[in-house]
């Protein structure tokens, strides 16, 4: 039997949903100084994953307008700044304190994370991305964003609704105001 049946893989719509992310994230660095919030150099992005920060922060091409792409790109470089400082170790006495005030925390899509820790560790990064974000953008709009999240739904809820006692208890591990990136170390 012969078999002339061709298979063709078209990526050209990936690549250019991939290339629009790249442009935006270019055009806020143009027209914003967002590199004091860029605590790592290196960005990729991945038609179909799921935005994540390590080892490489990836973002995907979900169809975003400019100030959700933002918000997704400092939220994943905001786990590069918690990462730098070190306070949010699963042990850490800021995860601790987090769980002492908000026991039974979520786990699992849509309103928590993966796990746990994870679920605890993003009060602290959800918090830190609508704070980076209002620098950029509207508060009342990075908050609108949060809002609209499909997941860490929790997380984001309890950030809008108890943000000035995360701010506080941020500020006393030393956590903010959120400190510039320092690339060259």
């Amino acid at each position: 039997m012969n078999d002339d049946f061709r298979y063709v893989i078209d990526l050209s719509l990936a690549q250019a949903k991939a290339e629009k992310i790249i442009e935006c994230i270019k055009r806020w660095r143009e027209t914003h100084d967002i590199r004091r919030f860029e605590y790592t150099r290196h960005l990729r992005v991945a038609p179909n994953e799921i935005p994540h920060s390590h080892p490489v922060l990836t973002l995907n091409t979900q169809p975003y307008n400019p100030e959700e792409i933002l918000c997704e790109y400092l939220h994943e470089q905001m786990h590069w700044y918690e990462d730098r400082l070190g306070c949010g170790g699963a042990n850490s006495p800021l995860i601790t304190e987090l769980k002492q005030r908000y026991p039974g925390a979520p786990v699992g899509f849509p309103e928590g994370a993966a796990d746990e820790y994870s679920t605890y560790l993003h009060l602290l990064v959800n918090w830190l991305e609508i704070e980076a974000a209002s620098h950029f953008i509207a508060r009342e709009r990075a908050e609108e964003i949060a809002r609209n999240k499909r997941y860490y739904r929790w997380m984001y809820r309890t950030v809008l609704s108890d943000g000035q006692r995360l701010e506080e208890l941020f500020r006393t591990h030393g956590i903010v105001p959120i400190k510039p990136a320092d690339l060259t170390a």
